[in-house]
């Protein structure tokens, strides 16, 4: 018996020939079933990108369909359009009671700098100290 130009399979793939499992999960991960963390308000100030340029506006309507949600901008030219909620061209500005998104998606963290020592040491820079 010659088996070295026909080496016989190892025993464990000759059982499974199709022992590949697919790379997606089979349920959603909880990434993909959280919606985003702000929603539209009317009087929010918002930009929208588009090929031309931004446009901003304020928001004067929503229009609540489950299928697909939208809202309503009034642009600064006076034109109003409709825009799906889940354009990725918009993005708030500036809340109607005046918080930025960046505000209202970090404000509940504690500050990393304190100022005051950030005063003391941009004055020690202007004196010229480096001790």
């Amino acid at each position: 018996m010659n088996n070295k130009n026909n080496p016989k399979p190892p025993a464990n793939k000759a059982q499974t020939p199709n022992n590949k499992t697919p790379n997606k999960p089979s349920t959603p991960t909880q990434q993909q079933q959280q919606q985003p963390s702000f929603e539209y308000r009317v009087g929010d100030e918002i930009s929208f990108a588009a090929p031309q340029g931004m446009f901003y506006g304020t928001v004067v309507k929503l229009i609540a369909d489950p299928t697909s949600p939208a809202v309503e901008i009034e642009f600064e030219d006076g034109k109003k359009e409709v825009k799906k909620v889940k354009d990725r061209s918009l993005r708030i500005l500036r809340r109607a009671s005046g918080k930025s998104e960046a505000d209202e998606k970090y404000g509940t963290r504690s500050k990393a700098r304190d100022y005051d020592i950030d005063e003391v040491r941009r004055s020690e820079q202007k004196r010229g100290s480096r001790h």
